[in-house]
């Protein structure tokens, strides 16, 4: 199945990335872009040069990954979201999450299914691997907003506002170059909620404001 919504890839912790997984989630969110605004030219070439990393990664065992069994399904998951085949990322993503030996790891395969059946319209399964994903990490910026999606999705309005409050009170996060002003720039499922979500409505105000006040974007 093929879906035309699309997302933002972001990590907390850039230097956990390898040069492959870096391309990979360049690449990604490039053909992300790219399939939003339905450039072919961009599109070919992108999903061309995602396979051509994809090759190089499972040659290399992820580039001599800690956790290859790991590591590659999830990378290829990536790859099949951003290329619209969300449900055989999913099938790739539960591959993967067999094998996540750690609390990052976790969070990371339970978050991305969170997402990923969101963007399939199972708004019920979404609010599963969150929950399974706020477990792993409660401070994870991608499973938080993704959290208050699904629960938006799934009619609870009021939890969905309770995750962007806890968003609120923390400051810190909206700076220029964080994750959650990644998010609120550039991922335009979180905007067209944003009426509908008060305090994902405040963020929105405030990280405005914050542009203004620098004289730019992030």
């Amino acid at each position: 199945m093929k879906d035309r919504h699309t997302t933002i890839i972001t990590s907390s912790k850039p230097s956990e990335l390898s040069a492959i997984e870096s391309a990979i989630m360049d690449a990604c969110n490039t053909l992300h872009e790219a399939r939003e605004n339905d450039d072919r030219a961009t599109i070919h070439s992108t999903t061309a040069q995602i396979w051509d990393l994809l090759d190089q990664y499972d040659a290399t065992d992820g580039e001599d990954h800690p956790n290859p069994a790991w590591a590659r399904p999830n990378q290829r998951a990536l790859a099949l979201s951003a290329m619209g085949l969300v449900d055989q990322a999913i099938k790739a993503e539960l591959a993967a999450l067999k094998y996540a030996d750690s609390p990052r790891r976790l969070e990371i395969s339970l978050g991305n299914l969170s997402d990923r059946c969101l963007r399939l319209g199972e708004p019920d399964r979404a609010v599963q691997f969150f929950l399974d994903a706020y477990q792993a990490n409660p401070d994870s910026v991608p499973v938080l907003i993704t959290g208050a999606l699904a629960l938006h999705a799934a009619g609870m309005i009021e939890q969905a506002n309770t995750i962007c409050e806890s968003l609120l009170s923390s400051p810190g996060l909206l700076s220029p170059g964080a994750e959650l002003a990644a998010y609120l720039e550039c991922d335009s499922r979180t905007k067209s909620v944003a009426a509908e979500i008060p305090a994902l409505g405040e963020l929105f105000r405030r990280w405005e404001s914050l542009k203004a006040s620098i004289g730019g974007h992030s």
